[in-house]
């Protein structure tokens, strides 16, 4: 029987990195073993979760008490994003042998996933994108408590080396696994089809085309390269047209337009990928705004800059690389940069920094360096790379004064290099080797259950301020030890802006109350379990209320005559439903079974039956007060014209 698989990871139909590595995986570990994949990011109900092979579930719930949950409190938001929420009730479900986050280290809350009762039973994996040196005292814990993996040597050494000067002795693996590629959808276009795209687009074949590809985001150093084609301009006069084509959202991060004009560069300078959402073709032009029309389909406002939820297929990506000369890959710190190998694969010659994962792609002889100096970012004090612009101006005339026949040269031995080191066949073989090594697991002695002690009670220090403050109130409240950065961020910002200490305890207090009584309970133990399905009759008080409903039970037995009749009610009650033959089964009352959405299962495979809460209109919402009289209607300020 092949193991089963727990993958947590964000959607595959995401144009990113990270979700091509699983998909890449997927299709080589599909029939090797079964795979169960808990996406991030994505609700229940999203009907693109059922377009694959394997099973997908859902990673953020469609309760709507835990929608309000989300809007009252950003860390819990971003955990259950992340899939931290219902990672356990995934492993209860689906008993896997394996389970493996691979993302960065936010997405890995230490107090849900190694400090549980189940994490120690469980085969548990963690595929980190370590990027910088400084690193943070959760990514030791990590390491001591499960088995993980680095995207780059670079992250397994930093790891090494912590746990080493901090004494800290781990029995689990820590290892590198890079990320997979299908090397046969990256591969180098011909000459032919380069000068057809750029006949296409309106790009002089001479013209040397600097590529970068990457979400515009800070770590990713779009003002670096915006300077270097500035002072290349200034420097060199002479020879071929040098420009930038990138690759990016122009809607988040840098303000490119901004920075092109101040740097004193047109924007015909630099090219970018348009994509239309309508027929999907894709256009590299000069950034004009958002909502541009579709030369191909002629739709109107329908081309935007290429995202990660309306971006190219990863069939044409080699299009996007293909039509450029050379690659410019410039970061501050990186888990693995893509763009960096699938450059690489695609033939083009590359330079990058020699810090953080770029020190992988520099083991390769074709790739140009970029010198660096050292910098720390202001509150994380992680250690940052800031890139020589100088150095980047050289690699642009050193690629513009190459011949064509050199660039092809090494871009074939810079791809031989990285097929060998990120085949997704390879990559795929070294998990499948981790995979086959481990033991099954014998889910009878596997534990369950929030060991988090919530406390309501918690009587906060009031002399504390800023972080100090906040983190005892998610540790008092929340037995949350390791809040995360931007949930740290939203609280300090409020008591920043002149929101009260209390006004703020108030609401951890609350959120605190609130998951003590209201938990998504399993209601198997107090079902009759008997093949049947169920109906939920929901009447949570009062006596006079319960007695009325009596007369409505034999009309569900006629509605349902083959499902159990349950009253989910408080239990001073039970005594009236006691002996009724319409009944089969009384249920102490829990606030979640008021939810239809919960109680019918909408956006899930199955919910607990049918929902029936006929007091809804005198005990939840009121309704029908007017009672059809027509003076309690509030009169119109004037007519509204009818309209045929």
């Amino acid at each position: 029987m092949p193991k089963k698989i727990l993958w947590i990871r964000n959607a595959l139909w995401l144009k990113t990195g990270l979700s091509r590595n699983t998909k890449a995986l997927f299709k080589e570990w599909y029939g090797k073993y079964e795979i169960v994949h808990l996406c991030q990011g994505v609700i229940e109900g999203d009907p693109k979760i059922d377009m694959y092979p394997w099973k997908s579930l859902a990673a953020i719930s469609s309760n709507p008490q835990e929608q309000d949950r989300y809007q009252q409190d950003p860390h819990y938001s971003r955990i259950a994003a992340y899939g931290a929420i219902r990672l356990e009730s995934a492993i209860k479900e689906h008993e896997p042998d394996i389970v493996c986050i691979s993302d960065d280290l936010w997405a890995a809350p230490l107090d849900y996933y190694t400090n549980k009762e189940w994490s120690k039973e469980v085969n548990l994996i963690s595929h980190i994108t370590f990027d910088s040196l400084g690193l943070l005292p959760e990514s030791f814990e990590l390491a001591k408590n499960c088995h993980t993996y680095s995207w780059s040597p670079f992250g397994e050494k930093a790891l090494k080396d912590g746990l080493e000067k901090k004494q800290i002795k781990t029995d689990y693996n820590i290892g590198t696994i890079p990320a997979a590629i299908e090397v046969d959808k990256y591969e180098p276009i011909s000459s032919v089809e380069k000068n057809e795209l750029r006949k296409k687009f309106g790009i002089p074949k001479d013209d040397i085309l600097v590529n970068f590809v990457g979400r515009n985001q800070l770590r990713k150093k779009f003002d670096t390269l915006i300077k270097a084609l500035s002072s290349y301009k200034k420097q060199y006069s002479d020879g071929k047209r040098v420009r930038l084509a990138i690759h990016t959202s122009w809607t988040e991060g840098w303000p490119l337009t901004r920075l092109i004009k101040e740097s004193g560069l047109e924007m015909s300078d630099i090219l970018t990928t348009y994509v239309c959402k309508n027929c999907k073709e894709f256009e590299i032009k000069p950034y004009n705004g958002e909502e541009q029309n579709c030369r191909f389909c002629g739709g109107e406002k329908c081309q935007d800059s290429a995202s990660i939820t309306n971006g190219v297929s990863d069939d044409e990506m080699k299009y996007i690389y293909g039509i450029n000369d050379c690659a410019l890959s410039v970061y501050t710190s990186g888990g693995f940069e893509y763009h960096c190998a699938e450059s690489l694969l695609n033939g083009l010659p590359l330079a990058t920094i020699g810090y953080s994962c770029g020190s992988t792609y520099l083991e390769c002889p074709q790739v140009s360096e970029i010198k660096y100096v050292e910098t720390s970012e202001c509150n994380s004090g992680f250690i940052k790379a800031e890139p020589s612009v100088q150095d980047c101006v050289k690699f642009m005339r050193k690629i513009e004064q190459m011949s064509e026949s050199k660039r092809k040269e090494i871009g074939k031995k810079g791809r031989d290099w990285a097929i060998k080191k990120f085949d997704s066949k390879v990559v795929a073989d070294q998990w499948m080797n981790i995979f086959d090594n481990m033991p099954e697991v014998d889910y009878s002695k596997v534990e369950f259950g929030d060991n988090k002690k919530l406390n309501p009670s918690f009587i906060p220090d009031i002399s504390l301020d800023g972080e100090s403050f906040i983190k005892s109130l998610y540790s008092g409240f929340l037995d949350a030890q390791y809040p995360d950065e931007q949930g740290m961020r939203h609280w300090t910002d409020r008591l920043s802006n002149g929101e009260s200490k209390n006004q703020i305890i108030s609401i951890f207090q609350q959120i605190a109350s609130e998951d003590t009584e209201i938990k998504e309970v399993n209601f198997e133990h107090s079902l009759l379990n008997n093949g049947k399905e169920d109906l939920f009759f929901i009447i949570k008080e009062s006596l006079g209320d319960c007695i009325i409903c009596l007369s409505l039970l034999q009309s569900c037995r006629n509605s349902y005559p083959n499902h159990n009749i349950n009253i989910v009610t408080e239990s001073k009650y039970f005594e009236v439903f006691k002996g009724c033959i319409f009944v089969d089964n009384i249920i102490e009352f829990n606030p979640m079974l008021e939810h239809e959405m919960y109680v019918i299962g909408a956006g899930k495979e199955k919910g607990l039956g049918v929902f029936v809460m006929p007091a809804v209109g005198t005990q939840k919402h009121l309704n029908y007060l007017s009672n059809n009289q027509p003076e309690m209607l509030v009169k119109p300020k004037s007519k509204i014209k009818k309209i045929n």
